[in-house]
């Protein structure tokens, strides 16, 4: 009897995804290192969003892939799993049968995961898992046909979240200060960029590089970040994005807008925007609006002091999205 072959699991990679991609490639020193850790982000990003579609939790922030400072340093590609451990998720190009894990990657990880990439990098494939490999000072060469199936990553992550419907984009507060001094998170992008008309395309081909120029200082500070309510809600994406205008050195005024994506012309009808009370984690009463059938555009506004923490919060059914500032 043949044994049945599990099937690869596959993750689009979309707009939000090369935007980190980008911004940490454009930080190298060479265009090579660039495209390395171009790579290595999207396939972090692909496994951080197949664990998240499955309700489990991960950290992008704790991880050294994530960190600038350790980029150029080695060529690691971790995904924080906290409390569990580092998960490693090794991009593999069109065509290969093997993948190579670095000698700095052969220690102090729970797993490795091999990340296909398409031709064009719009999605990739998980290719299967392995629990551990000798610790090196070499690279070694892992072989696709030697990998277990994913399913079997999962007998290692025995901390599932309660509520799968409510999720958290970071653990990490959104620093607003710091967008004031022309210092952003990744994935935070200018308008002209989340609102281009151009099909999302990566950065970087798997054959090319070109150079990416830095958008010049804005008189106001205004950041979008695309949103994916969920695996339910594919299609249902939408764009949040924040403007600060300062109105003293004690005080900032802060505007919150809801936009559709694509060829979307309205948002979601019944999609909820609210901001949240730091300590309670209730909405405020008068910072709450919902989508019409007919809205492109929902917003609030308000204002706040240096210091002052608050919570945005995207609603559309039983699905949720919270994500935490601090101004």
């Amino acid at each position: 009897m043949n044994p049945i072959k599990t099937p690869y699991i596959t993750v689009p990679l979309g707009r939000e995804a090369h935007a980190i991609a980008e911004q940490f490639a454009i930080e190298q020193d060479t265009p090579r290192k660039g495209k390395k850790v171009y790579l290595n982000t999207l396939a972090v990003y692909a496994v951080h969003s197949y664990l998240k579609w499955l309700a489990y939790e991960t950290d992008l922030n704790q991880s050294d892939s994530w960190h600038p400072a350790l980029q150029p340093l080695s060529d690691v590609a971790d995904l924080v799993l906290p409390g569990i451990g580092k998960l490693e998720c090794r991009p593999v190009l069109p065509g290969e049968t093997s993948f190579l894990i670095p000698s700095e990657a052969t220690v102090d990880r729970m797993g490795y995961v091999a990340v296909q990439f398409s031709e064009n990098l719009d999605e990739v494939q998980l290719l299967g898992f392995i629990r551990t490999v000798s610790a090196a000072k070499v690279s070694q060469e892992i072989a696709i046909a030697n990998l277990q199936p994913l399913e079997i990553l999962l007998d290692y992550i025995p901390d599932h979240i309660n509520n799968p419907s409510v999720r958290t984009t970071s653990t990490i507060p959104v620093n607003l200060s710091r967008w004031l001094e022309n210092i952003f998170e990744a994935g935070w992008q200018t308008a002209e960029t989340l609102f281009s008309t151009q099909a999302p395309h990566p950065a970087f081909s798997i054959g090319t590089v070109r150079e990416i120029v830095p958008n010049k200082k804005a008189p106001h500070v205004r950041r979008g970040k695309l949103i994916d309510l969920g695996i339910q809600l594919a299609d249902k994406l939408v764009v949040l994005m924040i403007t600060l205008t300062p109105a003293s050195d004690e005080e900032v005024n802060i505007r919150l807008q809801v936009y559709p994506t694509g060829e979307q012309i309205y948002l979601p009808p019944n999609l909820q925007l609210m901001v949240l009370d730091e300590e309670t984690n209730a909405p405020f009463t008068d910072l709450q609006v919902t989508a019409r059938s007919e809205d492109n555009c929902i917003q609030l506004e308000f204002s706040g002091q240096p210091g002052e923490g608050f919570s945005i919060k995207l609603a559309l059914g039983d699905v949720s999205l919270i994500e935490d500032f601090v101004i």
